[in-house]
């Protein structure tokens, strides 16, 4: 019986430091030490703004036009569409754009190389010494280039990553993901004042051109290009003044999808780079990746054991608060998940929903790069 008692108590050590023991230690942290940034010569880079497409004839328009509203000085900016094998009219339209605009390029894979073969084919061709990746859908404010540059103007900066604010928070699952995403955002802000950040969004993040090196399609361009850039010795830098617009999906499927897709690439990603986990070379990102990303993906088997112990030990008239309040959450969940499928206002039983699945998608996208599935997709 005492090693069921110990066990409990290790899992729900476990949990209670990846949500709230994490946090506060990297607040704790951030108070006592800060690393400023230091700008050097005021020298205007080249910025090659790269948007990997497959398919975007009903947004591409938009972006195109998004993009060369960004302030900057005329022959430092050149945009490269790199279409991956769109059978609609994305090619016909962007090469009308670039008959119109110089600064415009489209290239194209040969067949389909995923949304990494179209970045590494751009990235390629690419003439700037920085390197802005950014979605279609993605929309920027005027001034992003210009943050851009002014972050780069420290040499220590390798990649800089803007933070993305989400829109059209009108379903329970984009409104509680919203809240998700802010705590995130905050853990991240954390670990880039501390030097340790080695995440970045997929909606944009820029990087020097000299840094870049080929995404492996199995994996995706938020996960894998920090970490080379770590490893090559520079620093990440999540600027708040850098703002980008994107939207969050608005369907329980979609979440979920996302959420298992970005677990399992994630994953096998991280694991591809050893080097990065190692804490006598590494010793604050290695810190951060487990206790953000390694020690979060396990939580559902955190939970799981956590459930089924405790269930057990009810069952004997032990720690039978502790499973009934854990039965309450599961309850509000559900009751959450229910409301979400009638589309109605969860309110908030809409949290503990989006908590439940996102670690839903946590356990199969983990399950999945165990099993070793490979997931190339397009976005």
């Amino acid at each position: 019986m005492n090693w069921q008692y110990a066990l409990l108590a290790t899992l729900m050590f476990l949990l209670a430091y990846t949500w709230a023991g994490y946090p506060a230690l990297l607040w704790a942290l951030r108070t006592l030490i800060r690393r400023p940034l230091h700008s050097a010569c005021a020298v205007i880079p080249a910025i090659s703004v790269i948007v990997a497409v497959r398919n975007e004839e009903a947004q591409i328009g938009a972006k195109l036009a998004d993009c060369l509203a960004l302030r900057y000085p005329e022959g430092k900016r050149e945009i490269v569409v790199a279409s991956d094998g769109s059978t609609d009219a994305t090619d016909s339209i962007v090469e009308a754009w670039g008959q119109r605009h110089r600064c415009i390029r489209l290239v194209r894979t040969v067949g389909r190389g995923g949304k990494s073969g179209a970045q590494n084919l751009a990235a390629e061709q690419a003439r700037g010494e920085i390197l802005l990746f950014t979605d279609a859908g993605t929309r920027t404010r005027p001034d992003l280039l210009e943050q851009l540059a002014e972050d780069f103007a420290d040499p220590r900066i390798g990649l800089v990553a803007p933070v993305v604010h989400f829109g059209r928070f009108d379903s329970a699952v984009s409104r509680s993901q919203n809240a998700y995403w802010r705590f995130e955002l905050w853990l991240r802000r954390m670990e880039s004042d501390l030097g340790i950040l080695a995440t970045a969004s997929g909606a944009a993040f820029a990087i020097r051109h000299r840094l870049f090196r080929p995404i492996p399609p199995q994996f995706g361009d938020d996960c894998v290009v920090p970490l080379d850039v770590r490893l090559q010795g520079f620093r990440i830098l999540q600027d708040e003044r850098a703002i980008v617009c994107d939207e969050m999906p608005h369907s329980i499927q979609g979440e979920f999808r996302t959420r298992v897709r970005m677990t399992a690439r994630n994953w096998s990603g991280i694991l591809s780079r050893p080097r990065v986990l190692n804490p006598l070379r590494l010793p604050g990102t290695a810190w951060g990746l487990l206790s953000h990303k390694f020690l979060r993906w396990m939580t559902p088997f955190f939970l799981a054991g956590t459930f089924l112990l405790s269930a057990g030990l009810a069952c004997g008239g032990r720690l039978m608060p502790l499973f009934v309040l854990q039965l309450i959450f599961y309850l509000a969940a559900l009751i959450g998940w229910r409301r979400s499928r009638e589309r109605s206002c969860a309110r908030i039983f809409g949290y503990p929903f989006a908590f439940c699945l996102a670690n839903l998608g946590f356990l199969l996208g983990v399950l999945r790069s165990i099993l070793g599935e490979r997931v190339v997709v397009y976005k």
